[in-house]
């Protein structure tokens, strides 16, 4: 088993080389752009740390190469699923901006793992994201506010963890582009007609509620815009106040275990880069017991129990391309992979890895749900 204890002596090396490299090069460059330092780098690095830990990089960024390739999971232009794709060949018919986040876990495996050639081609791909934004901040796609959440945290995301990594100076000027692309989306996701009907679609699930305070906050810090951190705390508020007693964020007047996990996927991320300590100690309520009764679920080898679930596991719901959802195991290890770093627990942390492997099994890993 990974040693908890060494993996943090390694990063913490790694996050204080980065900085000073960081440091050294804003000093030296007399025109620093509104957006190139990061508001909370203390905050920033723990999400690195996360997805820095060699458990985290052994499961979900094992080989690199094969994230984000051309022909197979994106186009030459950069756009991603066959859904995108034929729009993108057509000029017709459906298409979903949400499609395009993949690239960011691409971008984030390049990262960790010093793969610049991964980390370039998913840039094609949020770069092809943002070229079909419209002059209001839109994305003129079905279903545009909760695909638009997608899109903007998976950039924000993936531009934050670029900024704390020796690749921030090679792609400072196309993640500027980019931030400015995100910031002009949450603006028009924050207009009072767009925020009213964005919210009443999303009202039955609490998973975006974090989906969208992660979006908001963390375009909030990666641009230095208080006024998004301070929205993005009105939907983190509500998603917790939404807890059912037994420990579950309901989804569609019940409880699924995966879009549970999904939540908690955001939630955490939100927990590491944009919350204060008031929020933190809220989050952590919820934390303690979405994870009793997400774990509640769950067998000793990683099986999981979807009986009850309103969403996945019985043919409820189909996916944007037609295809019927399942329980998203990538998810749900992440989630419980993250508690463990965070509690050091190394039991914790081995039944996230019998949860994965177990989704392996059932060819369904991959890590955000929809």
């Amino acid at each position: 088993m990974y040693n908890i204890h060494q993996s943090y002596i390694k990063i913490y090396l790694l996050i204080i080389f980065t900085c000073l490299f960081n440091f050294i090069n804003c000093i030296a460059n007399t025109s620093i752009p509104k957006c190139s330092i990061i508001l909370k780098p203390i905050t920033d690095s723990t999400d690195i740390y996360f997805e820095s830990y060699g458990t985290t990089k052994k499961l979900y960024y094992p080989r690199t190469q094969r994230l984000a390739l051309f022909g197979k999971d994106m186009n030459a232009n950069g756009a991603w699923s066959p859904l995108n794709m034929s729009y993108d060949s057509l000029k017709t018919g459906k298409w979903f901006i949400e499609q395009q986040r993949y690239a960011a876990d691409a971008i984030v495996g390049g990262i960790v793992k010093n793969d610049s050639e991964v980390i370039e081609r998913g840039l094609i791909a949020l770069e092809w994201g943002m070229k079909q934004q419209q002059e209001d901040g839109s994305f003129s796609c079905p279903d545009n506010f909760h695909s638009t959440s997608f899109y903007i945290e998976s950039v924000a995301h993936a531009c934050l963890l670029l900024k704390t990594s020796p690749y921030f100076r090679k792609y400072e000027a196309r993640i500027t582009p980019l931030e400015s692309c995100i910031t002009k989306a949450v603006t028009w996701m924050l207009r009072p007609d767009i925020l009213a009907n964005g919210t009443k679609r999303n009202s039955p699930y609490t998973h975006r509620r974090y989906l969208v305070g992660a979006a908001i906050g963390e375009t909030g810090v990666l641009c230095r815009n208080n006024f998004f951190i301070e929205e993005s705390a009105k939907f983190i508020s509500e998603g917790i106040s939404l807890q059912d007693t037994a420990g579950f964020n309901p989804e569609k007047k019940g409880f699924d275990c995966s879009y549970h996990a999904v939540g908690l996927l955001f939630a955490h991320r939100y927990f590491d880069i944009v919350a204060n300590e008031k929020q933190r100690k809220e989050l952590l309520k919820m934390f303690e017991n979405s994870f009793t009764w997400l774990l509640s679920r769950i067998d000793t080898v990683g099986n999981l129990n979807v009986e009850g679930n309103t969403r996945t596991g019985s043919n409820q719901e189909k996916t944007r391309d037609g295809k019927t959802k399942s329980p998203s195991y990538g998810s749900i290890s992440n989630a419980i992979l993250w508690w463990s770093f965070y509690k050091h627990d190394i039991q914790l942390e081995s039944l996230a890895v019998k949860v994965f492997n177990t989704g392996k099994l059932k060819s369904n890993s991959q890590v955000i749900g929809k």
